[in-house]
């Protein structure tokens, strides 16, 4: 094992069985809200005409972004040492950097993935594709969000802190692979591949 590993070992054992039950509990609600909006959303795709698809494609991608655990209630670092605003003990804190230094993990990646999601409101130009390759690829990307999220939920039933930590990272990455880049413009996929750089330091 790695110094580091040991690190992020080290750092998740701190954590109690309440604040680890609570960040799974605020994860798991924002995928069930997130699997009812993909469930409606993949209703509606079969009656949205060509001239839509490029707005629809915009509407899904923020809503999927805006359902990933990037919120304190999802991060048991948070939930166990955040309520002070100290970060006193956080052990996160310790191996990453405060969050709300600029320079730390999380301030990094919350700014990446902040600017995706400003890129994409802003992407007004239209469809890059023909309109059945958009509409193919969005029905793809619905329904393996939908997929990789009732994983998640079920995956992270009996995670440690450390697991879950882990699996977080990987399931923002998952998620985030699967917004439909190829419709949009390119500022979409140069703050795509920034997002993907600032995870390799989540955790």
């Amino acid at each position: 094992m790695s110094d580091r590993a040991r690190e992020l070992e080290a750092a998740a054992a701190s954590i109690d069985a309440a604040s680890l039950d609570t960040a799974r509990k605020g994860i798991v609600t924002g995928c069930q809200e997130l699997i009812y909006w993909l469930e409606l959303l993949s209703r509606r795709l079969e009656k949205v005409p060509p001239e839509k698809e490029h707005k629809f494609a915009r509407a899904f991608s923020l809503i999927m972004l805006g359902h990933l655990p990037t919120r304190p209630e999802t991060c048991p670092f948070c939930v166990q040492y955040g309520q002070s605003r100290s970060c006193r003990g956080c052990g996160y804190a310790a191996t990453h950097g405060r969050c709300d230094s600029d320079q730390s993990s999380f301030s990094l990646f919350i700014e990446a993935f902040s600017e995706l999601g400003r890129a994409i409101y802003q992407d007004t130009g239209g469809l890059n594709c023909h309109p059945d390759d958009a509409r193919l690829s969005l029905d793809h990307c619905i329904r393996s969000s939908r997929l990789l999220a009732a994983d998640m939920m079920e995956d992270i039933d009996s995670s440690s802190a450390e697991r879950l930590m882990e699996r977080k990272a990987r399931y923002l990455g998952q998620m985030i692979d699967l917004l439909p880049k190829e419709l949009f413009g390119p500022e979409i996929m140069e703050s795509w591949r920034r997002v993907h750089e600032m995870l390799r330091n989540y955790w």
